[in-house]
């Protein structure tokens, strides 16, 4: 999303009056935009889907009240995510569990809690599941993770192919006849099949939740154990850079339409349709907001440098999975009202004493920028101060508010 659109949502007024009044740096999500997303993800499904949240995207206790509110369920990779989810509201009969390292606690704490669907990622989990469940006495509520052969070539980060999730399809019949002979300790809730995120081309996703549907077929015709789900992982990207251009909405949801209207997929009317987004229901609804230190000319560039830095926001100086480094959408709050004929070019530079907290290069502006004035980055809703070094140098965390 665009500053432009970000404006005619929120009024870039409010935005300024909002970023005087909360302590830099900061990040602040709003309900509004996450409201908006999620009723663009319902007109795009079927009436049958459940919506679930990647908790990992961005735990922050405000979103995941906001997100319980409105029903939503959580795909979660971890004890903490586990037990956030559910303090914030989210029923354990809407969660799953994926990842694959879930240690012995996690387990048996998902056991305990009674969620949805342990997401098993390997035959040897399923082993320790079934133990683990002996052990409590209590029946594991289990599903497996599968590992398609094919790659999701559109996505920003694959995560099917040769990488370790999921079990690869020529081990499923032995996974699911290990649960068959374990139905004592273990109940089969479904499938789950996630490729890999930030896919941007709806035909990209159209061809992913057909190639699921393909395998849960393959599976079935195994006749081992019946299918009461399919969770097709999240995967729904959103545009960060000048260059992308935003999930067509339109062609996805006629394409889904057409999907699940073949005859083909008939028998699977009965069953519960899960996604799991996460980047796409928050990533737009959350600004980073710094304040300039000073400026700083160098040899052949000027310097911004922020009161915040890649230790609160991992992505702006290229981290999770970025190949080419591009700046992020950018505004700045200036007290200097004067436009200059020709921008000046600057690096934005964090805090951190590492020549890594880059922030944005190149990034040109037409009006002086002073100290106290504010930069604003856009689209940083998701993986966020969650998923930064915030520990680096020991600085204060960040302030987060959701308004």
């Amino acid at each position: 999303m665009n500053k432009e659109e970000f404006y005619s949502i929120i009024s870039k007024d409010a935005v300024a009056h909002l970023i005087n009044e909360i302590p830099s740096p900061a990040f602040i999500y709003f309900r509004k935009l996450v409201h908006k997303r999620y009723a663009d993800i319902i007109s795009c499904l079927p009436q049958s889907f459940q919506v679930y949240y990647a908790v990992k995207a961005n735990p922050n206790s405000g979103i995941l009240q906001e997100l319980s509110s409105l029903g939503v369920g959580a795909d979660v990779a971890s004890f903490g995510e586990l037990t956030r989810a559910i303090a914030h509201g989210i029923r354990p009969d809407c969660i799953e569990f994926s990842g694959p390292g879930k240690s012995e606690e996690e387990i048996s704490e998902a056991i305990r809690q009674g969620i949805s669907s342990i997401n098993a990622e390997s035959l040897t989990e399923l082993e320790s599941i079934a133990q683990i469940s002996r052990q409590l006495n209590m029946r594991a509520k289990v599903g497996i993770r599968i590992n398609p052969r094919r790659k999701t070539d559109d996505a920003g980060i694959r995560m099917s192919g040769d990488t370790q999730f999921g079990i690869p399809l020529n081990l499923v019949a032995e996974a699911l006849s290990f649960i068959r002979a374990n139905e004592d300790t273990l109940l089969f809730t479904g499938l789950h099949v996630h490729t890999g995120s930030q896919i941007l081309s709806s035909t990209a996703l159209i061809e992913n939740f057909r190639m699921i549907l393909d395998i849960t077929l393959e599976i079935l015709s195994l006749g081992i154990l019946p299918i009461s789900k399919i969770n097709y992982g999240g995967g729904w990207g959103i545009s960060y850079f000048s260059n992308q251009t935003d999930l067509n909405l339109k062609q996805l949801a006629d394409g889904l339409k057409g999907v699940f209207s073949d005859e083909k997929y008939s028998e699977f009317g009965q069953i519960r349709h899960i996604v799991e987004p996460g980047r796409f229901l928050v990533g737009e609804c959350g600004l980073y907001v710094t304040r300039v230190l000073y400026k700083k000319p160098g040899v052949q560039r000027q310097f911004l440098i922020v009161d915040g830095g890649m230790h609160q926001h991992y992505l702006l100086a290229g981290g999770m999975g970025q190949v080419i480094r591009r700046n992020f959408e950018i505004d700045v709050i200036s007290k200097q009202s004067q436009v200059n004929d020709i921008p000046t070019a600057y690096d934005i530079a964090g805090c951190l004493c590492t020549p890594q907290d880059i922030l944005a290069n190149n990034f040109k502006c037409n009006r002086e920028i002073n100290k106290g004035d504010r930069i604003i980055f856009f689209n940083s809703g998701a993986y966020g101060a969650s998923a930064s070094p915030v520990n680096f140098l020991g600085h204060k965390p960040p302030t987060e508010v959701i308004i």
